[in-house]
């Protein structure tokens, strides 16, 4: 089977791009096409022929990097609506490869031309969902520090009053994203999706709240890869893990509050993620002098690096205060039999049984959080028994086996009806 996959990113910046390159690996019995935009930074492919321009240059990769002129500014907001080169340069991609079906990822800076180009040529499309971009404005159900789910019960006019446009927050940036939402739903273009794939029930349940068919919504667990053998516990002071973005809605300021309450001196904490933006400078100026020898922030790191953190940690943290989709590094922590303290928000209630698998705690609450890392750091033989148990639910729900059996199932369905029709 030939698949097209749409990604805005052909390099690795988050958990849609370590998905898209492990689909890829994982599935040799296929042929997998990939279309993104141009980046400099992109993966070698024969196909980069077909990729769209970069709005700001090839080494812009983030809104916040870009420099552009007016007349760039202008081209922008009109492709985040209706991305005309997109369009045209994924029909002309179709046209000479032919594919079976179109798998989109983290597509939505293409807008819904590409949805288009497939229908113009008749090919499938399965889109698998990393955040709530169909259903808010902001991508986040997340806005001012606290969950919002606004839009989803008052309609997207809330988008406008709370000045949500994508990670933007100015009235301009909402009419532009708000009017390209609009015109999805009066185009009924989303009819054109043979099936949605949610990591988690729970984004699928947002979903349908949103408007979509129960039917189109299929919840496929997220894959993760389980090492052989389970890691030896390591001598020493008991070090804590955080994995991820250092932006508010992942909760890191919760997570420094906590670990000043924790009552063993030994304890250690370290941060990954990139470290060079104003939120991670504001967290790291936060931290008080005495604790400043017990925390790293280690900055961004490879997936290498990380899981080689992840043999070393006692725990691992994710104390977002958003509806996380289904967080990869939750699904990595229990595979190497590590306890995970998760906030009780979003999937994460659906991942972590309280007390068996790791704990839960009430989001936003830092004392809270540091009774649960006491309670794991006083107590190895339970924090190993958790791990222990996390790796097996691991094992029995998230296999790579499973997860790529369900998806070429879909896949499957997908290409029957089209040569049925």
């Amino acid at each position: 089977m030939k698949i097209l996959v749409a990604n805005r990113n052909y390099f690795v910046t988050g958990g849609p791009e370590k998905y898209m390159f492990s689909l890829m690996e994982n599935m040799p019995q296929h042929h997998f096409v990939p279309f993104s935009v141009d980046f400099e930074k992109n993966r070698e492919t024969p196909y980069r022929k077909y990729f769209v321009s970069p709005p700001a240059g090839s080494g812009s990769v983030y809104f916040k990097e870009y420099k552009m002129s007016l007349v760039q500014k202008a081209k922008y907001a009109f492709s985040s609506i209706y991305h005309l080169e997109a369009r045209k340069n994924m029909e002309r991609l179709i046209v000479a490869e032919r594919p079976d079906v179109a798998f989109f990822l983290n597509a939505v800076y293409f807008s819904d031309s590409i949805i288009d180009a497939c229908r113009a040529h008749n090919v499938p499309i399965v889109w698998r969902m990393s955040d709530f971009h169909k259903v808010c404005s902001n991508y986040l159900l997340y806005r001012d520090g606290q969950v919002c789910e606004d839009c989803l019960h008052h309609g997207l006019v809330s988008a406008l009053r709370n000045r949500c446009g994508g990670y933007q927050r100015s009235l301009g940036a909402a009419a532009i994203k708000v009017g390209g939402m609009w015109l999805s739903r009066v185009r009924k273009v989303y009819d054109q999706v043979d099936y949605f794939v949610t990591p988690s029930a729970f984004t699928r349940e947002k979903m349908i709240q949103g408007g979509f068919s129960p039917g189109k919504v299929v919840h496929i667990p997220t894959m993760a890869l389980v090492p052989e053998e389970l890691p030896k516990p390591l001598p020493g002071a008991p070090e804590i893990l955080f994995v991820g973005r250092l932006s508010h809605e992942k909760g890191v300021a919760t997570l420094l509050e906590a670990f000043a309450l924790v009552k063993n001196a030994d304890a250690r904490l370290s941060i990954i993620g990139d470290d060079s933006t104003a939120h991670a400078q504001q967290l790291k100026a936060s931290i008080p002098e005495s604790l400043r020898g017990r925390i790293t922030f280690l900055g961004f790191q490879s997936q290498e690096q990380v899981r080689e953190s992840l043999k070393r940690a006692y725990c691992l943290v994710v104390p977002s205060v958003w509806y996380e989709n289904q967080p990869n590094t939750v699904l990595e922590g229990m595979a190497h039999a590590l306890p995970v303290v998760v906030s009780d928000l979003g999937s994460m209630k659906e991942l972590i049984a309280n007390g068996e698998t790791g704990f839960r705690f009430e989001s936003g609450n830092g004392a809270a959080l540091a009774e649960r890392l006491d309670a794991l750091i006083q107590s190895p033989q339970m924090a190993h028994d958790m791990g222990v148990k996390a790796r097996e639910y691991v094992q029995r729900n998230h296999s790579m086996e499973n997860h790529l059996h369900l998806l070429e199932g879909l896949f499957e369905r997908c290409v029957r009806r089209k040569d049925a029709s």
